[in-house]
């Protein structure tokens, strides 16, 4: 079957001397690894700039059913970012989300909403002059909607404390390796109902922002089977450092 879709690049790796295996995030087809044969030559038509992570791609591609490596008929840029490749705290925010993508999307099936999520996410990081210092936390918990986890809309005065495995507030800490204090909480209560056309509005205390950073990844972590440690939260900390 030939498919027309579009696709955001998660990553890709070489096979062989040649080519590359490219896993890509489809619209149409969810996430697809395609095998991308001689893209590593001098003379090749296909450009390997064309698989670098989180670009943005249209595209027809083989498809078959069965799991296993796909082929791509033909594959374009859809959109080319001006201001990512070139802002030193927009490149980590993308090194980081491309990171977090390859584990959270990893089995991910189509779902045209994520997709266009994520899409029109990376177009606003691209094009926006506000402020980003909070980007990441309110894409990841805007995220989560899409994949089945989203934290309970249930702060108040009565319960006060986030519990990261049950994705709810709660009135005690039972365990406070699971539950943010109420300082945290509340501030990863106005990080979730913030939408990014509203990041210029959110006030995040920079000595709160790191330990933010790590809740929400642990977040993902209980949600996300298999995560890993997160390798680009160290730069992504530096960057935004106090």
């Amino acid at each position: 079957m030939i498919c027309k879709t579009d696709g955001i690049v998660i990553h890709s790796l070489k096979y062989g001397e040649t080519s590359i295996i490219a896993r890509i995030f489809t619209r149409e087809l969810g996430m697809q690894s395609y095998l991308v044969r001689g893209v590593r030559k001098a003379k090749s038509k296909t450009k390997q700039l064309l698989f670098q992570p989180l670009t943005l791609v249209s595209m027809v591609a083989y498809h078959k059913e069965k799991d296993g490596l796909q082929n791509i008929k033909e594959i374009n840029l859809k959109e080319t970012f001006q201001s990512i490749p070139h802002d030193i705290q927009k490149t980590s925010l993308a090194i980081f989300l491309a990171e977090i993508f390859s584990y959270a999307l990893k089995n991910q099936e189509s779902n045209s909403r994520l997709f266009d999520f994520l899409h029109d996410t990376l177009l606003y990081l691209d094009q926006t002059n506000g402020r980003i210092a909070d980007f990441h936390l309110v894409v990841l918990l805007q995220m989560s909607r899409f994949l089945g986890f989203q934290p309970r809309n249930n702060h108040s005065r009565r319960n006060p404390y986030f519990n990261l495995r049950e994705g709810l507030y709660q009135p005690l800490v039972e365990d406070a390796t699971l539950c943010l204090d109420k300082e945290l909480s509340s501030a990863f209560h106005n990080i979730s109902v913030t939408e990014l056309r509203g990041l210029d509005k959110l006030r995040i205390p920079k000595t709160q922002r790191k330990d933010l950073l790590s809740k929400t990844i642990d977040y993902y972590r209980h949600h996300v089977a298999g995560m890993p440690e997160v390798k680009s939260q160290a730069v992504l900390e530096m960057v935004f450092s106090p």
